[in-house]
This record gives C-alpha cells, sequence and structure tokens, in this order.
C-alpha cells in the first residue's frame, strides 16, 4: 500500500527556506553556501513510502521518486519528441495555487558544494534560470493553473505567466508564446523592456516527459495520486556588460510534480509538491564530474483551490 503523502514532506529541512529568504541583500549563492553545515546530511526525506514499489513497475515514475535517492533523478537524454502532458479528471478546471519552498539538497558526491556554490550558471542560482519558479528562494508564492476538460492539458501561457509575475513581485512578462498542437514542446517567453536585468527572453525545450496516475485503490489514504517528470533545456536572452551584444545562458532541469486528490468529494482543494532537480550544462567546465545526476535538487509544497 502506498503511503498517500507522496511527496509532501519531500527534502531534508535542514536547509530550509529561511536559507534563502532571510534577506534580499544575500545573493542565492551565498545563502545556499552560509546554510550547508558540515553535519547537514544531502539525502531526499520520505520522497515516497518503499512500498510504493509495490503498485509500481520497475521502470515507473512513481518507483523511481520511492527510491528516496536523487541519484535517480537522472536528466533525461533526448530521442523521440515527447507528446504533451495530459492530466487526470480530478485535476480539470481553474485553480488558484500557492507555492511555498521547502528546502533544497546538493547530492552530488563528486563535486563539492563549495565548487557547486561557485558555479554561476547552475538553475536556481540566478532569478529566472528556472521559468516555472522564476526565484527560488522565495517563500510562497502564489500563481494561477487551468487544466482544460476536454483537451486535458494545462494552459501554460497562464501558469507560467503568473507564476514568473508572483516570483519577482511584479508584473514583468509580456507574452508567452506556445501552441502544443503546433509543437509541445517549446515556449517562448517574452519580457516586457527592462522590468527585469535576467532575462529579455527565455526559450524553453522539452526533452521528455513521464507520468504515472496511481488508483485510490492503490493508495494508504484512498487518494488517486498523479506523478509526472518535464526534462527541460532554458535558454535565457537577456543585457550584457558589453554594449550591444546579448547575454545567452543555458540551463538544464527536471520538474517532477506530484498531485493528490481530493480527501472527498465536498473538498475544493489537493495538495502537491513539486522537486526541480539542476544539471550542469554539457559547456560547463565540470559536466564530467557530473553529466547526468542533478547537482542541486528544489523542493516545493503546493497547495490548489478550485475557483
Amino acid at each position: 500500500m502506498i503511503v498517500a503523502a507522496i511527496i509532501i514532506c519531500s527534502l531534508c529541512c535542514c536547509h530550509s527556506v529561511a536559507a534563502l529568504s532571510s534577506s534580499p541583500a544575500i545573493s542565492r549563492r551565498n545563502a545556499l553556501r552560509t546554510s550547508y553545515t558540515a553535519a547537514a546530511t544531502p539525502i531526499l526525506h520520505q520522497l515516497l513510502s518503499p512500498d510504493i514499489a509495490n503498485a509500481a513497475s520497475n521502470l515507473g515514475l512513481a518507483n523511481k521518486l520511492s527510491k528516496r535517492d536523487p541519484s535517480m533523478l537522472k536528466n533525461s537524454v533526448f530521442n523521440i519528441p515527447p507528446g504533451p502532458q495530459h492530466y487526470p479528471e480530478f485535476m480539470f478546471g481553474d485553480w488558484d495555487v500557492t507555492m511555498k519552498f521547502r528546502g533544497f539538497v546538493f547530492p552530488s558526491t563528486s563535486i563539492s558544494k563549495e565548487k557547486l556554490v561557485a558555479n554561476v550558471g547552475i538553475p536556481g542560482f540566478q532569478k529566472l534560470s528556472i521559468a516555472t519558479v522564476g526565484d527560488v528562494g522565495r517563500e510562497v508564492t502564489n500563481y494561477q493553473m487551468s487544466i482544460d476538460k476536454s483537451s486535458k492539458m494545462e494552459d501554460r501561457k497562464l501558469s507560467l505567466s503568473t507564476s514568473i509575475n508572483g516570483h519577482l513581485g511584479y508584473d514583468a512578462v509580456r507574452e508567452v508564446i506556445y501552441d502544443p498542437k503546433d509543437n509541445p514542446n517549446r515556449i517562448s517567453i517574452d519580457f516586457i523592456p527592462n522590468r527585469t536585468r535576467n532575462a529579455n527572453r527565455i526559450e524553453l525545450f522539452c526533452n521528455g516527459r513521464e507520468s504515472e496516475l496511481v488508483s485510490a485503490e492503490e493508495s494508504a489514504s484512498g487518494q488517486t495520486v498523479f506523478l509526472c517528470a518535464e526534462y527541460i533545456r532554458q535558454v535565457t536572452f537577456g543585457l550584457s556588460q558589453e554594449f550591444g551584444v546579448a547575454r545567452q545562458v543555458s540551463g538544464n532541469y527536471g520538474h517532477f510534480w506530484t498531485w493528490k486528490s481530493p480527501k472527498d468529494s465536498s473538498s475544493s482543494t489537493i495538495t502537491g509538491n513539486l522537486l526541480t532537480a539542476a544539471y550542469l550544462d554539457a559547456q560547463d567546465p565540470m559536466f564530467f564530474e557530473e553529466p547526468s545526476k542533478p547537482v542541486v535538487v528544489y523542493s516545493h509544497d503546493l497547495v490548489a483551490t478550485r475557483r
């Protein structure tokens, strides 16, 4: 039987929200450096109950997460372009979502934490380097999500624009360009000129998707559990210190979502968790020290209330 609290208590909380949000003057990398102590044990805590493997195939996403091992969250090798993500019935409709930062972990055994926090190119160390989570250290962010009943697909224009604006604390997105019928694996995000130093435009490329639905009968709580993952390559264009030369930064990361159905038919709330695994780019000097496993994993708790 599956313990229903699938990823809600996912990261070891010794690396907490206070570490990244205590002062706006502290950079993300400095906060990571000072909050990580020698005594901290960088392991994922209770990603899933071990007995989730009883209800999942050996290759399933739920089984992968049940290992409680961040090295299992390897980057996807791009082969056949994936199709669009489809969502289960309990997620259909319009939602107000609250995202709360829970913690982070440095899982690499090949590269020291000191070397990693000195690397400004790792996704999450700068604002907007992870589009969906524009400010990783922000304690609480509110955004909107909509899942269409007929297509079973998410309105990415809505969720990305409201999430980015919510993380920044002001309206910065001018337009999100996305047509899942034409190409479900590319999204362009244009920003209002001079609204943010970190990005003028972001291009997102999805290199892989996974999903799995665990039935209520297999769940200890009696709630249906939906898991899905996306492996993203992000290219960010912005201003550089050299006049007339655009700044271009590439980053790679994977999102791993877990959503649980309402506890009963009268409830208008669903809960979830988002794990974001940051990988080294192929052009990074440290790439061959950790070519596929994540070097940082962030965790956020999610609560969605039906509008």
